[in-house]
């Protein structure tokens, strides 16, 4: 216990120090002067002022008297208007004492005289002023001394609250509700032997730690996650909640109890060990090992040394109470060390104090059976979050958890995550748990980029779940789904076959549908449409920002092209997140064959000039589908005659081998093969002068005469038979 001056401490505590006064005189021996035999001049009932005059004349006489010094009307000690009285035992009283003389206690003639005075029970608690006096010289000394107590920094000996670097602390707010099993123990401390102070913290390490009653991992001393600690509001500022239980005698000399430090820290494990109090427990400087990864959220004695001093006897006996309950804020903690401990020294105040309600003075020291620190078994608040596969806002086999996700409980319900509002991270299944007091909770997530909430489905996005005591509330599941894409290239194929792909090039412009297909028919029905585009340089087309869902894709038909692959791409169905490729389109362009059929005059196909054209040939085109170069049965494709010019065309042929032939006619003889192979025709190919050369065949005649005058005349010839010609 720390002294000071009059003014500091009795205007508080009734705690004075020595104040010694004296008048002034014209004797040449120095103005006496008053000491006491203890540094803070406080005194308990039993024990004997050692009191110590010099200064004095040598065999002089002083005269001592002791008067009850008290507050004035503004009731504080130490100011002008202190009333000194005479009311308890031993004041009112002088006595006289002569150097060197009767009651000196040193018995020598030396200027200094030593006497006492003794502490009567029933001051207790009060002031007093000692006063010395020469009656030969009129010489005054004065010294003011207590008999106090020991009171506490913060007194919750009786039913109180108060806030300490800002925790709550209270022996007023102890119901923990009706019925059984509302607690769970989680550290038991109790003074051993003849010690009369105790310390100890939660842990699941096997062993005996400090003076915890068992060893770590036990039904009385062991870990606990942040996610078991119930939360309770006090004007809309959520705190964690543990409750204290101390179990100090029914006598009213040794009710109370101080607690003396307490300090909460949150670790990764739940089964540390190495804590280490320091030289003074009760100082709250005691830590963990830099190694353990330990975080100090909360000291009492952060700022300075204090106590607070609590009443075994101000909630007897077992029942739905506790002795104290100890609120600290949720903002102090991090969720991402879940595993708590609390710290917490006992008893080791001295002194004694009798609290506003209590009947004597007590001691604060731990002289009893265990003290217990409890978690309330609060009421559960949980669910899960899930990734909405299919966005039907109902969590189904095969969906995903979610880890990671904030889920917190919106206490002021602005629909925001507030600094200070309880929050905890979903698990690897995705769980999540409150431990609350019974009352009304709004339970929402905190958005993430690149997903949209679902589940719960309603406008604002909660769950709102009133519960009672023993109640819990279960399945508040939150589930959220990603847009996804579907993306995909439009592809001009060169050969007209899927089976080789070396030959694809990309087709730019082209138009490319999307249609949600909301009934599930597998057609694009009018109103399904949600999003058009068109395919780029590398013939690419993307949808994004897609809900799941079920989507057709579909490409334009233009002329002269053809589908390899299907017009309509159904997707049944893209899920939360899916980012669906190659949804390709494959086409090729139709091309053509066309060519003449002529007569060459001169028979020649070394001269061109006299080539006409032929009409009304019937040309014949065959598609070679086994690449042998005979027109099977069955390869026919289209057949045609050559208009007035001779001309023939055949359009819209895939890509492919061609075999295109001729008529035979009678009398005609061909220059150029009867057919043409053409292996092979590619996508989009106008393959021209595919010409058939012919040259028509003719006679020359006459006859063999016999000119019967021999003068060249026809007039007179005969025929003449036999004659090789």
């Amino acid at each position: 216990m720390a002294s000071s001056d009059i003014t500091d401490n009795l205007t508080t505590d009734l705690l004075a120090t020595t104040d010694t006064t004296a008048t002034a005189s014209t004797d040449p021996v120095a103005s006496p002067s008053i000491s006491l035999d203890q540094a803070d001049a406080d005194y308990a009932p039993g024990e004997t002022v050692g009191i110590t005059t010099t200064n004095v004349s040598d065999g002089g006489t002083f005269t001592f008297e002791v008067a009850h010094l008290s507050a004035g009307a503004d009731g504080i000690l130490g100011t002008a208007d202190d009333v000194l009285a005479y009311d308890l035992t031993g004041t009112g009283t002088p006595w006289t004492v002569t150097d060197g003389g009767a009651g000196d206690l040193d018995g020598v003639v030396n200027g200094t005289i030593k006497t006492s005075w003794y502490v009567n029970n029933d001051a207790a608690n009060q002031a007093f002023t000692l006063t010395a006096t020469d009656p030969a010289s009129g010489r005054v000394a004065t010294v003011n001394f207590t008999d106090a107590v020991n009171a506490p920094t913060y007194d919750l000996t009786f039913a109180n609250t108060v806030t300490i670097n800002n925790a709550i602390f209270s022996s007023s707010d102890v119901v923990t509700g009706a019925g059984t099993g509302l607690l769970d123990p989680f550290v038991r401390i109790q003074s051993a032997g003849n010690n009369t102070t105790e310390q100890g913290y939660n842990t699941d390490a096997n062993a005996f730690i400090l003076d915890n009653t068992a060893k770590g991992g036990s039904q009385y001393v062991h870990s606990l996650n942040i996610a078991d600690i119930p939360i309770q509001y006090v004007n809309g500022v959520g705190y964690y909640r543990f409750d204290l239980d101390i179990n100090e005698s029914n006598t009213a000399t040794s009710q109370n109890l101080s607690l003396d430090a307490i300090q909460i820290w949150q670790a990764s494990a739940g089964n540390l060990s190495n804590y280490a109090p320091g030289a003074n427990p009760d100082q709250g400087t005691g830590a963990f090992p830099v190694a353990d990864n330990a975080s100090l959220i909360y000291n009492l004695d952060a700022g300075g040394d204090k106590f607070i001093g609590l009443n075994g006897q101000l909630q007897p006996g077992s029942g739905n109470t506790t002795d104290m309950s100890f609120l600290v804020p949720v903002a102090n903690f991090d969720p991402s060390k879940p595993f708590i401990y609390l710290y917490s020294a006992m008893g080791y105040q001295s002194g004694t104090y009798q609290g506003s309600t209590e009947t004597a003075q007590s001691t604060w020291t731990a002289e009893s059976g265990f003290e217990e620190w409890n978690r309330q078994i609060g009421q559960v608040i949980d669910g899960h979050k899930f990734n909405d596969l299919n966005a039907d806002h109902v969590w189904e086999a095969g969906e995903p958890a979610l880890a990671g996700w904030k889920i917190y409980l919106d206490v002021n319900n602005n629909n925001q995550f507030d600094s200070g509002e309880p929050f905890t991270l979903t698990d690897a299944n995705g769980y999540y748990k409150f431990t609350v007091t019974p009352g009304t909770y709004t339970i929402r997530e905190v958005q993430q980029a690149g997903w949209s909430q679902d589940a719960p489905n309603n406008a604002q996005g909660e769950y709102t779940v009133t519960v009672v005591a023993g109640q819990d509330s279960h399945n508040n599941d939150f589930g959220n789904f990603q847009l996804g894409s579907i993306t995909g290239h439009k592809y001009l194929d060169a050969d007209g076959s899927l089976a080789t792909t070396g030959d694809r090039t990309p087709v730019q412009g082209w138009t490319i549908t999307l249609y949600n297909d909301a009934n599930h028919n597998n057609t694009a029905d009018a109103g399904e449409q949600v999003a058009q585009t068109t395919t780029d340089a590398n013939g690419l087309y993307q949808f994004t920002g897609l809900l799941p869902g079920d989507y057709l894709i579909n490409e334009q038909d233009q002329a002269g092209w053809t589908h390899l692959s299907p017009v309509q791409i159904d997707q049944n169905s893209l899920t939360s997140g899916q980012n669906l490729t190659n949804q390709d389109f494959i086409n090729t362009q139709l091309g053509s064959i066309s060519g003449h059929k002529y007569v060459d005059a001169d028979g020649s196909l070394a001269t061109t000039g006299d080539e006409t054209g032929v009409s009304g040939w019937t040309i014949t085109l065959y598609n070679d589908a086994n690449h042998d170069n005979v027109a099977d049965a069955g390869e026919q494709v289209a057949q045609t005659t050559t208009d007035g010019t001779g001309a023939y065309q055949f359009t819209a042929l895939a890509p492919g081998d061609y075999i295109i032939k001729e008529e035979d006619k009678a009398g005609w003889t061909h220059l150029s093969p009867v057919q043409i192979n053409q292996n092979s025709l590619t996508a989009g190919q106008d393959l021209t002068n595919q010409d058939f050369v012919n040259f028509k065949l003719f006679s020359i005649s006459g006859h063999k005469y016999t000119d019967i005058t021999g003068d060249g005349l026809s007039g007179d010839d005969t025929p003449l038979a036999g004659v090789t010609i």
